[in-house]
C-alpha cells in the first residue's frame, strides 16, 4: 500500500472522528486517578447502581439493590453518582446511551486504523529518519513544531495508545467473559493499574497527549490544504 493511499485513509478517518477521539482520550485521562482523588478528598466510594444483574426480575432487583445500598452505607460506600461517575458515562457512551456506547467502540476501533496508517505512512527508511521521528524541533516555525509533535508523539505513544484502544474495544464489543480473570486483567490494562503508580502515570500522560494528536492533525491538514489552494 503506497503512502498516498495511507494518507487518504488516515485523513478520511481522522477528520470526522478526531474531535470524538480527543474527548474520549481526555475523559479517559480524567478517570485514571479517580480512586486516589476520591480517597484524598474523603469522597465516598461509589458502587454503580447497575451492578445488580439485569437478569433478575424487577422486584427482586429492587430488593437486592436496597439491601446493598444500606449495607454499603455503613462502610462509606454509596450508590449515588459523583463527578467521576458522569465522566465514566461520558467516556463510555458520550451520554448517548446504548447508541453512544456503539459510537465510542467503533470510533476507538477506527482510532487503531488511524494510528496504524499514520505510523506506516511515516515509517523511517534509515537511521537519520529514525532520529527525526523521535525529535521535536524548536525554532523552525509553528508548522514544523506541530508536525514534530504530531508525528513524534504518535511514535512515542503508539504502543500505549494501541493497548488502551484494543482493551477498550474488547469491552465495547463484549469480547470478554463477564467476571472472568481475563476481564479483570483487561480492566487493569485499560486503566493502567497493572504496574502500580508508574503505569498509571504513563496511562494518564498517554491519554492526555493522545488527545492532542487530532488537534495538531487538524492544524496540519487545514494549514496545508489552504496553503495549496492559495
Amino acid at each position: 500500500m503506497n503512502r498516498n493511499t495511507l494518507y487518504r485513509i488516515h485523513v478520511w478517518l481522522s477528520i470526522p472522528l478526531g474531535i470524538v477521539i480527543t474527548l474520549i482520550c481526555l475523559s479517559g485521562a480524567t478517570l485514571v486517578f479517580k480512586q486516589e482523588i476520591r480517597n484524598a478528598m474523603g469522597m465516598p466510594q461509589v458502587v454503580s447502581p447497575h451492578a445488580v444483574s439485569k437478569t433478575l426480575a424487577a422486584d427482586t432487583a429492587l430488593v437486592v439493590a436496597t439491601k446493598h445500598h444500606h449495607a454499603n452505607a455503613q462502610h462509606g460506600i454509596t450508590t449515588k453518582r459523583d463527578f467521576f461517575s458522569y465522566v465514566t458515562r461520558f467516556h463510555t457512551a458520550l451520554f448517548l446511551g446504548s447508541g453512544g456506547k456503539l459510537l465510542v467502540t467503533y470510533v476507538t476501533l477506527f482510532f487503531i486504523a488511524i494510528l496504524a496508517s499514520g505510523v506506516w505512512m511515516c515509517w523511517p527508511k534509515n537511521g537519520s529518519q529514525w532520529r527525526r521521528r523521535f525529535t521535536i524541533s524548536r525554532g523552525n516555525g509553528t508548522f514544523r513544531l506541530l508536525y514534530d509533535l504530531h508525528v513524534s508523539l504518535g511514535f512515542y505513544l503508539l504502543l500505549w495508545l494501541l493497548l488502551l484502544a484494543i482493551t477498550g474495544v474488547a469491552f465495547g464489543l463484549h469480547l470478554l467473559p463477564k467476571g472472568s480473570e481475563v476481564m479483570a486483567l483487561f480492566h487493569q490494562l485499560h486503566v493502567g493499574k497493572w504496574g502500580g503508580i508508574i503505569t498509571k502515570i504513563i496511562t494518564f500522560a498517554a491519554s492526555l497527549f493522545g488527545a492532542t494528536l487530532p488537534l495538531t492533525g487538524y492544524y496540519l491538514f487545514f494549514k496545508k490544504h489552504f496553503a495549496n489552494r492559495r
